[in-house]
């Protein structure tokens, strides 16, 4: 299955007029599929696209890994420019989502839309709190099991319920997988289920156990060292052939997974480049 990944939205870009904005989004090529996967946080995906000649028009589905603003803060202006679209998410995307800063200071990072609002732009919501393939050879996740001991969300995450504020587990985190000859290649957001729980769980469902590359963010920002010493070592152990990680993942855990896995396997994404398999 041919594959092309675009990179729209990303924290940093070298390269002006492209900017960089907190957050994630990629344009996925795949055989005759046309999906944006994730939209970043606010006005990035427009402007990088057009500085990049990709006409957001042409888009036909639209996949959302998780209800973080920097992942779903373009939607609607994508609705209201590009109308209504087929949109793959997780049912539990909507709640009030918050962080707790140091000093307790709360910060809203919630979901950018409403599920009315989106419906009245025109939205198809597909629900994919389970395994599902949306294409032949391409599958979300939808919830991912948390197995490993040393994984957890990367952060003091809580939703708003009744009034009341609880742990965060973004149950909603998911991934797509892309069934290739050479192997599998991840797409993920943030990995708030943790990346070797990700790859573990893609392995099991689509029964490959080769990965040809894992892409997106992996919230390893916080990670602690025992935490960053077996996602290495697991990596290792899946032979995981590339890994194209940014956004959450934070500087000294790329530069840790660079040091341990050498320039043939790490590559730090920016905005504006891309990879074809």
């Amino acid at each position: 299955m041919n594959t092309l990944i675009k990179v729209l939205v990303e924290n940093t870009t070298p390269s002006s007029p492209l900017i960089g904005e907190y957050g994630f989004s990629a344009q996925l090529l795949i055989d005759n599929h046309n999906i944006l996967f994730d939209t970043g946080s606010k006005d990035a995906l427009f402007l990088n696209s057009s500085v990049l000649g990709i006409d957001l028009s042409l888009v036909e589905e639209i996949v959302i890994s998780h209800g973080h603003y920097d992942h779903t803060g373009a939607l609607m202006p994508f609705l209201n420019k590009y109308g209504g679209r087929k949109i793959y998410a997780h049912s539990g995307i909507f709640p009030r989502r918050l962080i707790r800063r140091s000093g307790g200071k709360m910060v809203d990072i919630g979901c950018k839309f409403a599920y009315q609002e989106a419906v009245d732009a025109g939205a198809e919501l597909v629900f994919t709190d389970t395994f599902t393939e949306i294409h032949s050879g391409i599958y979300l996740t939808g919830e991912i099991p948390r197995l490993t001991a040393y994984e957890d969300v990367g952060g003091d995450f809580v939703f708003e319920k009744d009034g009341q504020l609880h742990q965060d587990l973004l149950p909603d985190d998911m991934a797509m997988v892309i069934e290739h000859a050479e192997g599998l290649i991840i797409i993920s957001g943030c990995s708030h289920s943790g990346m070797i729980n990700t790859l573990e769980y893609c392995r099991q469902k689509t029964g490959c156990s080769k990965v040809l590359a894992y892409v997106g963010g992996t919230h390893l920002m916080n990670a602690s060292p025992e935490r960053l010493e077996n996602t290495i070592k697991a990596v290792r152990m899946y032979d995981v052939q590339k890994l194209i990680i940014g956004h959450c993942t934070g500087f000294y855990a790329a530069a840790e997974l660079y040091s341990q896995l050498g320039r043939n396997r790490v590559i730090k994404m920016d905005t504006g480049m891309k990879f074809v398999f």
